[in-house]
This record gives C-alpha cells, structure tokens and sequence, in this order.
C-alpha cells in the first residue's frame, strides 16, 4: 500500500472556521471586554457591563417608556401613536427601542455593522436586556431578523443575530437561532418609502419549524427600527405560521420615514471597505 506524503488541503469550511476563530481572538487582544468606551476608546475607570465612559453615555438618547408611540416605540412627546401606526396596519403587536437612531447611536451602529465590529454587540446586548426588564413582557423565546448567506457573507456576521445572543445571555430568555430564514435579497430598503418596503419584504421571510412557532409569543430582536417594513414582515411570517403574538425588540428607532440617498450611498460605501472581508472568507 502506497503512503503519500502529500497533506491534504483543508475543507474550505475548516479555513473559514480556523480564521473565525482567529478573528475572535485577535479581538480579546485588541478589544477586551469591559475597560475602554465603545465610543472615544479611552479607559474606562473600573470594568463595567455598558461600555461607555460617562460623558459618551450622558449624549445618549435613551427612549422612556411613558413617552414614545404605543405601538411602534418611536420618540414622542407624549404616550400616543404616531402617524405611521395610524395609518398603516402593525403585525406586531408592539415594538420598542433603546435609543433614538441619531448622533453618537447612529455611528456606532454603522461602525458595527459595516466596520466589522462584533465586539460592540456585548454592550448594545446588554441594553437590550435592561430595555426588555423595563418592558415585562412575557415571551416564549426571542429570535432575530435574519439576512441572507450571501449578505452574511459580504459582511462577515448577521449583527441582529449577535445583538440577539449578547440580549439572552443577560436577560435569560431562550433563543432560537434558525426559526426564520430570509429567502432571497431584496432591493435595498435605504431610500425606499414606507409602502415600497413592505412590498420589497414581501414573501421574503419564512418560518423553518412551524410546530415551534406554533402558539408561541415571540420576541424578535434587530438593530435599527426605521418604518417598520422588516419587522412587519418577519411578523406576518410567524403568525401565518400560527405564532400568538410578536414583539420587537430593537438598539435604536428613527422617526425619519424615507432615509436619504446619501445615506444609502454612505452604508453602501462602509460595507464594501471592510478591512477584514477578505481575512474571514
């Protein structure tokens, strides 16, 4: 019997598992947890969960409970509805957020989605969490928006999916990671106006276990809440599926109902320079 001499090249889903795992330790090294701000980078006085130092943290604009649409969470003077929820049927049976979708929220959003981040999701989870112990909302599990692989792999991770498992490890609620799958790319949702969205999302989502949806009051986790389109048709999804009832759970909310074209063209951008692209696959 003939012994060759000749290593095998690796299975290329070993390659890229061998470079994830580089990644998150290149990451622990660069990137510890819990002793820089997120924000401005310096050192944070003694560890702490939320990395911001006090004056990034004091720019926040949080979104109280008692002042923010009723259904959709959005920033309101008052507990009321907005516009959009008056007009335009909601299948989620309510949505909230952290933040306002603005300033130093809005960049560091970007930042983690588009400059290949994942670090920051440990503080954003655990905002998450405390918004979600505000709420005492009573859920079967949580779950996340998902992306397609070909989007995943362009950008390197899902971030909702992240945002979701950081949110579960503090608030203990269980997650399921593939109950929702995004059958194709749509066309991108940035300059789209409300009702353009919701037909760009539809059919797009689909239920992969029924029997686990089924009766089920589900929490579904993303980072930016904008008209609502996404969370809308992640919802519709489950309760065709036979789910109870939806919540939506997201970092930020904006009140713009069409965002720009320079703003499309500005993300489209901070995608395509990832650094780190080529490195993970």
């Amino acid at each position: 019997m003939k012994i060759s001499l000749k290593e095998k090249p690796p299975k290329r889903n070993k390659v890229k598992e061998f470079f994830k795992k580089l990644k998150n330790v290149l990451e622990e090294i660069f990137y510890p947890a819990n002793i820089k701000c997120i924000n401005c980078n310096i050192d944070l006085p003694v560890k702490q969960e939320i990395e911001f130092c006090e004056s990034c943290f004091s720019k926040l604009e949080f979104i109280e409970n008692d002042k923010c649409c009723k259904r959709c969470g959005a920033k309101l003077k008052t507990s009321n509805l907005c516009l959009a929820c008056k007009s335009n049927k909601r299948e989620f049976k309510l949505a909230r957020s952290v933040m306002e979708y603005d300033g130093i929220t809005a960049k560091l959003i970007k930042t983690f989605k588009y400059k290949n981040k994942p670090y920051m999701s440990r503080t954003f989870g655990k905002l998450l969490a405390l918004k979600f112990e505000s709420l005492n909302w009573k859920v079967d599990f949580a779950t996340f928006v998902p992306i397609t692989k070909k989007k995943e792999k362009k950008r390197g991770f899902n971030q909702a999916r992240l945002l979701a498992e950081e949110f579960s490890k503090t608030a203990n609620v269980s997650i399921e990671k593939d109950i929702l799958i995004k059958k194709q790319d749509t066309k991108e949702q940035a300059s789209l106006g409300f009702k353009d969205r919701q037909e760009n999302l539809r059919k797009t989502f689909k239920v992969t276990n029924k029997d686990k949806v089924r009766g089920k009051i589900i929490l579904l986790i993303d980072d930016v809440f904008t008209t609502g389109a996404t969370a809308n048709a992640c919802s519709l999804a489950f309760k065709k599926a036979g789910a109870k009832e939806v919540y939506v759970l997201t970092v930020a909310s904006t009140t713009r109902k069409i965002l720009g074209l320079e703003d499309k063209k500005r993300d489209e951008k901070l995608e395509n320079d990832n650094p780190l692209k080529s490195l993970i696959y």
